[in-house]
């Protein structure tokens, strides 16, 4: 029996809920959630819809941590063009309450998927701020379809019909969809194959804006569903396996190359210099949270993300309890969150799972092994750096090759450790990091950067990798 045969006798019982409920209380949109375009973000082609979920029957063991709101900001910055939530809170974690939460934190339309085979549902989505429904063709019959898109569309919502056959696609154009969505998975097996997508998506009628659904995990895939025909692609679980869901989002929509450097520029303490590092290049704004010459002030740094509201902004801290890193993120919209201390594997766990942020762990060069840094299994992403209060034993050569080696052994590595514009490259060339990290080495004097060096230093570590592609 497929996914969709086995819910439908839970969504009929919700159909009956709502149904009394609507009848005690008619439903009402709030006026503050406008319908936004949902067709109008997808044209254009190589729009990403990114997905927001808590668990997925198809990968049990799935969890997201991250809240809705986090998730969203974090796909909006990274170049997302419009956001999906999964409202079915017993299968998929998430509910139709996460909707206007959503829609307070970005200005993206917002398509909610649920497995829909009433009007009484899309009331309830449309009540709850949604921009876009889903119909799934395959639960519906085909006079069924027709009354839920001209209902939908007397409400004002658009409707996202999504097929898997070419008998769908029939269903989907004569019932008058203009948002028709292909997708690459088997109902049964719950396995997804492109080409199958490949080659329904000509099948389209023109006119109609075309998405691209499941199996999506890698650039190369959207581009060959985008070279078949798709407008936009719906990306849920390649985005949510990740520890660094924000980064994925920009790699899907091309804006980063999968293989590109990640330059953070670390220790900035005014907004002058943070809009100098982001105009120069850097993917990271660091932010230092503990006494250090680079400490920035909290007001400070919220002055940063209101000045850079699109730039990827980490904050540095040391042996934090995590609810103070909880009050902290409340109050500066932080990205990620870089552990200087000596945070354990478990500690990081416990971040992980209270903030919903992605986690870059330090580790000195002198314990910087495969073998430590295999233990840390909720951290995206390390940083080998120079002992603190190190005795000159440890030098920047250590930091290259154990950053060397955690990348040889298939961890993301940031290399930091005396790095400045004029020995980046060779650095680079030699440790073949993830990323790396600077502070002292682009400075004027503590706390305050130089343009000319921060330029310099992101023009090098760009150029070798572009001279090497």
């Amino acid at each position: 029996m497929s996914f969709l045969a086995k819910i439908r006798p839970a969504k009929e019982a919700e159909v009956a809920a709502l149904r009394a409920r609507f009848a005690d209380r008619p439903p009402r949109r709030p006026d503050d959630l406008p319908v936004r375009d949902f067709p109008a973000a997808l044209r254009g082609g190589d729009r990403v819809i990114a997905e927001i979920k808590r668990r997925s029957p198809s990968h049990p063991a799935f969890r997201q941590p991250a809240s809705p709101r986090t998730l969203a900001r974090a796909y909006r910055r990274s170049g997302a063009a419009a956001l999906s939530i999964v409202v079915d809170e017993a299968h998929f974690g998430t509910s139709l309450a996460d909707v206007r939460p959503v829609k307070e934190a970005v200005d993206l339309p917002v398509l909610v998927k649920d497995f829909v085979i009433d009007e009484v549902q899309l009331l309830a989505a449309w009540e709850a701020g949604a921009d876009c429904a889903l119909l799934i063709v395959a639960m519906l019959d085909g006079p069924t379809l027709t009354r839920l898109v001209r209902f939908a569309a007397d409400l004002g919502l658009h409707v996202l019909v999504e097929c898997h056959d070419e008998t769908e696609i029939e269903a989907a154009a004569a019932a008058g969809a203009g948002l028709i969505g292909v997708n690459n998975r088997d109902l049964v097996a719950l396995t997804t194959d492109l080409a199958h997508g490949e080659a329904l998506l000509p099948r389209v009628p023109s006119g109609a804006i075309t998405v691209s659904e499941s199996g999506l995990y890698r650039r190369a895939d959207v581009v060959r569903m985008a070279r078949a025909g798709a407008d936009a692609f719906l990306i849920g679980h390649a985005l949510l396996q990740s520890r660094d869901p924000g980064r994925k989002v920009a790699e899907l929509a091309g804006r980063v190359a999968e293989d590109a450097l990640r330059v953070k520029v670390c220790g900035l303490t005014s907004v002058a210099d943070a809009v100098l590092a982001h105009e120069a290049g850097a993917d990271l704004l660091g932010l230092i949270f503990v006494p250090s010459p680079r400490r920035v002030e909290l007001a400070t740094a919220r002055e940063i993300r209101r000045a850079l509201p699109d730039a990827r902004l980490c904050g540095v801290v040391r042996d934090a309890d995590p609810e103070e890193l909880a009050d902290l993120l409340g109050r500066v919209d932080l990205d990620l969150l870089q552990l200087h201390g000596d945070e354990g594997p478990d500690t990081c766990r416990r971040i992980a799972e209270l903030t919903g942020r992605p986690l870059i762990k330090v580790l000195p060069a002198d314990r910087a092994t495969p073998e430590l840094a295999a233990r840390y299994d909720a951290v995206a992403a390390f940083l080998v750096d120079l002992p603190k209060d190190g005795d000159g034993s440890v030098t920047a050569a250590d930091c290259r090759a154990a950053a060397r080696a955690l990348a040889r052994a298939g961890h993301d590595v940031f290399l930091a450790g005396g790095l400045d514009p004029d020995n980046v490259a060779a650095a680079v060339r030699d440790a073949r990091p993830f990323g790396v990290d600077v502070a002292r080495g682009v400075e004027a004097a503590p706390g305050r950067k130089d343009p000319d060096r921060v330029r310099r230093f992101v023009a090098a570590a760009r150029n070798l990798q572009e001279l090497e592609r």
